[in-house]
């Protein structure tokens, strides 16, 4: 067994005293790398005491360095993936403390196929099926050496070189669902039936990769073009534009079929709560995610021609407003965003804003920072109008950003 690294790079090894990493933690000091190695002890379990004893031991009589820290409070729901908080958001600060360049994990084959299983058992929308060899974690760089072998595969390998290491009972038990799949399907497999599990995972990632081309090659934002996948490929294209506002963004299979039908209502301008911090948005044939959603206000004004340039709209009226409908005049003029009820003359007819707005089919998330200019007397003497395909101009004196 050869792990490939880089021997010019610093590691940390996250450490559980079982026999996957304590395989790794073997093979790294043979191969004469420099790392240390992080444990963290949950006191879940009767035995984590001595487990963690035992590692401190092990470490001390061969020279190597490690970090060890220990839970003090109960974890009571959601254990599993509450522990991997904990552990990973542990070594990244012991990586930003210690300039480690990797955290290395021992996750092997074994693994590998249990999370592709897992991911199929509860319909997973994921970036990658099973596990990579390198991701990132709370900023840090995690590397997995081990993928290629199985856990029978490091527990002779640990057997032969008298390495000592404890098997967590809960892992003997059908307590959570992954294990039922390590105990029911993975272990019961064959070398066949592994690289055939292999191969559907290779193809099912390729087959990811092709799909996030064609979204990189087409407008996601494009209703017509959301309507012609079909709901698997919709799911993702929803869940890669949500990711764009928010990185971890996730979608319900619930909230995709809501927004499915939205994209097929005859309501030109649809807001949906996607979740507290996300909103999806239809637009006429545009549609877009936001994490925003309440009522925005601003309100400037001009004692005479002036300059302004905020995250709005950039005016400059210095030399020139006539092309505003704006005269000398009508100052002091007010700048702000257009409200409900807001009236403006049209050759001499009055028109509701609100009627402008649909007229000109304006994205409705645009209607609430849309600016109207009002003059001394009251009355709004200027609306820009909204051009789906605005393009700016060198000389202009006013636009809405």
């Amino acid at each position: 067994m050869n792990l490939n690294l880089d021997h010019n790079k610093k590691y940390l090894l996250g450490c559980s005293f079982g026999p996957d990493s304590m395989a790794l933690l073997h093979m790294l000091k043979e191969e004469g790398y420099n790392f240390s190695v992080a444990h963290v002890n949950y006191q879940l379990r009767k035995e984590a005491n001595d487990e963690m004893q035992s590692l401190i031991a092990y470490c001390q009589e061969n020279n190597i360095p490690i970090f060890v820290t220990e839970i003090n409070y109960d974890i009571q729901t959601n254990i599993e993936a509450r522990c991997r908080e904990i552990r990973y958001k542990y070594f990244a600060s012991l990586c930003q403390q210690n300039n480690f360049d990797y955290v290395v994990v021992g996750h092997h084959q074994d693994d590998l196929l249990e999370t592709f299983l897992l991911q199929k058992r509860r319909k997973n929308l994921v970036n990658y099926y099973g596990i990579k060899k390198k991701s990132y974690i709370f900023g840090v760089c995690v590397l997995r050496p081990l993928l290629e072998y199985t856990k029978a595969d490091l527990l002779i390998y640990c057997q032969k070189n008298n390495i000592p290491f404890a098997i967590d009972s809960s892992n003997l038990t059908d307590q959570y669902e992954r294990n039922k799949i390590r105990h029911n399907k993975v272990e019961m497999m064959n070398k066949t039936d592994r690289q055939k599990l292999l191969a559907d995972i290779n193809r099912e990632n390729q087959e990811l990769v092709e799909m996030y081309l064609q979204f990189q090659k087409n407008d996601i934002h494009s209703c017509q073009y959301l309507r012609e996948l079909n709901i698997k490929f919709f799911a993702y294209a929803l869940h890669v534009s949500a990711r764009q506002i928010k990185e971890d963004a996730h979608i319900s299979l619930s909230c995709v079929k809501e927004i499915r039908n939205a994209l097929y209502s005859d309501k030109p301008n649809i807001i949906m709560k996607v979740n507290s911090s996300l909103f999806f948005v239809k637009s006429y044939d545009r549609c877009n995610f936001t994490s925003e959603n309440q009522d925005i206000n601003y309100l400037f004004t001009l004692d005479k021609p002036d300059f302004l340039d905020n995250e709005y709209f950039y005016l400059d009226f210095r030399s020139l407003s006539s092309n505003r409908n704006i005269n000398i005049d009508d100052y002091p003029l007010t700048i702000r965003n257009a409200r409900h009820g807001d009236i403006t003359k049209i050759k001499n007819y009055c028109v509701s804003v609100r009627r402008l707005f649909i007229d000109w089919k304006m994205p409705i998330e645009l209607r609430k920072r849309w600016p109207v200019i009002i003059n001394k007397d009251g009355l709004i003497v200027y609306v820009p109008r909204y051009q789906k395909n605005f393009v700016k101009s060198k000389n202009i004196n006013f636009y809405v950003k």
